[in-house]
């Protein structure tokens, strides 16, 4: 049997005639091993299919003050490494560290106070942020001449008629004062200079004093005002520098010019509050003064701070009418010869200029018809209402008389004598906390010119809604009309949603002719919208930053044509619904009545139906809005869901797998549990996805009675990642194989056989009739037949005997081997079987007349054995 193997269906078996001779006895030969054929198979059933895998000269830095008012926030804006004071509409101008040293002379300064995160050494810190874009001279201090040290609009020294600002005085080291004209302080040979209170040139008008609000007080040693008999120090102006009680209580006192000679900045450091201030104060070019204080929290913890400022004034006789500047802009003092205007807006820009939030005006000196004089500390509830967080008259319309002994009759007016028509005003922040290096900063404009603002362009709009896709970019412009009663150019400015502007450079316009109203457009920057509803403010800015006061909002109603697919599920053989409803929902069209849905033939998602075939596909729909030109057009690709009776689908996923049919034959060579389960899931063609998006679960072989020596019927689970199981049946047909066969049968007696030379017909016998049987294997246990024929003819030397060799069944019926195969055994379905022959019976050799001329000696030939299945 040499090359045999267990799954051989046809199998040969020497015959031996031992010693035909004609007279005598002969030894029987040797015996010739059976020679195993490596014939393929009677049948192997194999199927196969395809698996689809499926897969101004000055920086303004405040906060609006409407929005201040409603938070009871005055200035502080949080940063992740800086906080400052900020105006939402002006940017923040950063230090130039390169060109400005703040303090070179103060001990420990700490350079890194623009960091939010680090802690403020002792000694001054500045603020975060420079609120004038100038450049500070450093290489001398004023601090100990600034009653003598003075600015100009012009940065000359001496010259007639030019307002000019004092840092200090005969009584205090520090305190921001200013005049008309350095040279004639006499109101009758001078009538364009102020009248002093005192007319000393030594104690000039209008005088500031600076303090403090610590958690929501008016701490007694820092307050706005001096006069109060206890205690001595009561302002920050008389806690700097010459009196021996001011000693170590603020400290590090410097003051500094800029180079243009225009402006004085003074700095030093509260030892007491551990906070440093910074005062900046500058002339512009038609004698304003612009003027900044800054309070930086110089300690290691947050602290609840705000400021006040009280003003001693002295317009012509004093008593002259208080008028708003309108809400929340300041106010003005007009005399019979002088105006004094206080703004907290830029006089050409418009813009806001600093955190103060609440003001009011009244009377310095006490008198029996105002017993409550304005700059005193303790009467701040009878000019505010409520007290110190209170409001006071910045909510006055433009124009309204507002000087006051109590603001709670604000129609009073500035009457009795002089020393009862002392006027003056006080503004205020309220608190705000301030963590370690944060800074609040105030600002506001005096002039003694009467402030007469640009007045700000105005745009409109054609349609305050625009309907479009994101993709027609021509249709996303605003367009309007915009005109300007006192300039020609500007610029249409949007702010989006995010806060974010167009760019200066954008949208510009030119009326050509002031008061003229002309068409402008306005392009929309798409990148700033959101699909759905987005609000853009639209304002005209002229050429010199004044901006619209009343703002237009445009709403723009962004569409991105598209729908929500809805999951469809259908079995085998079915189609998709064409009801549109079913197919999609959420519509995102601008006209929803004027639109088609249909499928895409082209299928751009590449996983075309295929109903027949159990799987995920899309079945991908062209929605159409047939309103726009050209067409706007969008892939919705509608994923289906294809099983039968072999898909198990829960929740999200899916498992498929059939039952299939095998043979012992294709399971024999599998030699490991990993080529079994490979098997398996080729075989049952087996897959795993996700039901919304066709993702592949992967599936594995969870358990099986599947043995490479299997017969019969049996199961695997199968599961796929997302734990979906489904249970099929491997029919396994065979198992059938001829496991044995007779190497070789011997005929004739041992010592040889006479032939005698007649007709006479005589069987010769197997020598040895238990060997003589075929094995047969059949884990199946199913029909099969077993046939035999002569593949050789028996020989000896040259000669050949033909026609001996036949079968005997049970009904002692003899079949010629040599014409054929004959059936010598049938199934009686059970996994082992022999065939066996009695003595008279299986393969035998008949001799007869027919084989006279049969010459002597040994004859050797081969019968095949075929196994085939049967019924």
């Amino acid at each position: 049997m040499k090359g045999n193997n267990s799954s051989k269906k046809r199998w040969a078996t020497t015959i031996l005639m031992t010693g035909i001779i004609l007279t005598g006895m002969m030894p029987a030969g040797s015996i010739v091993k059976a020679v195993s054929r490596d014939d393929s198979v009677i049948s192997t059933q194999e199927s196969s299919q395809l698996i689809n895998d499926t897969k101004s000269g000055f920086e303004k830095i405040t906060e609006d003050a409407d929005a201040q008012k409603a938070k009871e926030d005055s200035s502080i804006v949080t940063n992740k490494e800086t906080t400052v004071t900020e105006d939402k509409n002006v940017p923040a101008v950063k230090d130039d560290t390169t060109k400005t040293k703040e303090d070179s002379s103060t001990a420990k300064v700490n350079k890194a106070a623009a960091v939010k995160a680090a802690v403020p050494t002792a000694g001054y810190t500045g603020p975060t942020t420079r609120v004038i874009n100038t450049d500070w001279d450093t290489g001398t201090d004023y601090a100990n001449s600034s009653a003598s040290a003075y600015v100009s609009p012009s940065g000359e020294q001496g010259r007639n008629d030019e307002p000019v600002l004092y840092f200090g005085n005969s009584k205090f080291a520090f305190q921001p004062s200013s005049f008309t004209n350095n040279n004639s302080y006499d109101s009758i040979s001078n009538p364009s200079s102020w009248v002093y209170t005192d007319n000393s040139p030594k104690n000039p008008n209008p005088i500031k004093y600076y303090g403090i609000i610590i958690k929501d007080a008016i701490p007694v040693d820092r307050g706005y005002a001096v006069g109060l008999s206890s205690p001595p120090i009561s302002t920050i102006e008389s806690a700097v520098g010459r009196r021996p009680s001011a000693s170590n209580k603020i400290n590090g006192y410097h003051l500094y010019k800029n180079k243009a000679g225009t402006g004085f900045k003074a700095i030093m450091y509260d030892t007491v509050y551990k906070l440093s201030y910074t005062f900046e104060e500058m002339y512009d070019t038609n004698g304003g003064l612009y003027s900044y204080f800054s309070i930086t929290n110089s300690d290691t913890k947050s602290q609840s701070i705000g400021a006040v400022e009280g003003v001693d004034t002295y317009v012509d006789n004093d008593a002259v009418p208080v008028n708003s500047l309108g809400p929340g802009n300041g106010f003005k003092m007009v005399g019979t010869a002088h105006t004094l205007n206080f703004s907290l807006r830029d006089p050409n820009t418009n813009a806001k200029l600093g955190g103060w939030t609440n003001y009011t005006a009244g009377n310095v000196n006490t008198s029996t018809a105002n017993p409550k004089k304005i700059l005193n500390v303790a009467n701040i509830a009878q000019y505010f209402n409520g007290g110190v967080r209170g409001t006071g008259m910045e909510d006055s319309t433009a124009g309204t008389n507002i000087g006051v002994y109590n603001i709670k009759d604000p129609s009073k007016t500035l009457t009795g004598t002089r020393s009862e028509r002392d006027s003056g005003f006080i503004i205020k922040t309220n608190s705000n906390m301030l963590a370690p290096g944060e800074t609040l900063t105030n600002g506001s404009y005096l002039t003694y010119k009467e402030v007469t603002p640009s007045v700000p362009p105005v745009a409109t709009v054609t349609s305050p809604t625009i309907n479009a896709y994101a993709d027609q970019k021509d249709a996303l412009t605003i367009k309007g009309k915009v005109s300007d009663v006192d300039s020609t150019k500007g610029r249409i400015k949007l702010t989006y949603e995010d806060g974010s502007m167009s760019s200066m450079s954008d949208n510009k316009y030119d009326t050509t002719t002031v008061g003229k109203s002309i068409d402008y457009s306005a392009a929309i920057d798409v990148s700033k919208l959101k699909v759905g509803s987005n609000k853009i403010v639209v304002a005209a800015v002229d050429e010199n930053d004044f901006e619209q006061d009343t703002p237009v909002t445009v709403t723009v109603n962004l569409f991105k044509l598209g729908a929500t697919p809805v999951m469809q599920r259908i079995k085998t053989g079915e189609t998709v619904s064409t009801d549109e409803s079913k197919l999609v929902t959420n519509i995102t069209i601008m006209n929803s009545n004027r639109h088609t849905l249909i499928i895409d033939s082209k299928n751009p998602s590449g996983k075309p139906l295929n109903n027949k075939v159990p799987g995920f596909y899309i079945q991908d729909m062209t929605l159409t809005d047939i309103t726009t030109s050209p067409k706007e057009v969008v892939n919705i690709p509608v994923p289906v869901n294809v099983t039968d009776d072999d898909t198990v689908v829960e929740n999200n996923s899916a498992v498929y797998a059939h039952s299939f049919s095998t043979t012992s034959d294709a399971i024999s060579v599998l030699t490991n549990k990993a080529a079994l389960d490979a098997f398996i899931l080729k075989n049952s063609e087996a897959k795993g996805w996700m039901l919304t998006t066709g993702d592949e679960s992967k599936v594995s072989v969870e358990s099986t009675t599947l043995t490479t020596t299997s017969g019969g019927d049996q199961t695997a689970t199968i599961t796929n990642a997302d734990g979906k199981k489904i249970t099929i049946t491997i029919t396994i047909a065979g198992g059938l194989k001829i496991a044995a066969a007779p190497d070789a049968m011997n005929y004739g007696a041992t010592d040889g056989v006479m032939l005698p030379y007649s007709s006479e017909n005589f069987n010769l016998q197997r020598q040895d009739n238990s060997t003589a049987k075929v094995s047969i294997s059949n884990m199946g246990k199913q029909g099969w037949n077993l046939s035999a024929r002569v593949s050789k003819d028996l020989t000896s030397g040259s000669n050949t005997l033909t026609g001996v060799l036949e079968y005997i069944g049970k009904d002692n019926v003899a079949t010629d081997l040599d014409s054929g195969g004959v059936i010598v055994g049938t199934s009686d379905r059970i996994e082992n079987q022999d065939v066996t022959w009695d003595a008279k019976q299986g393969i035998i050799v008949n001799l007869n007349g027919n084989n006279a001329s049969l010459k002597a000696g040994k004859y050797v030939g081969e019968i095949e054995w075929t196994l085939t299945d049967a019924p």
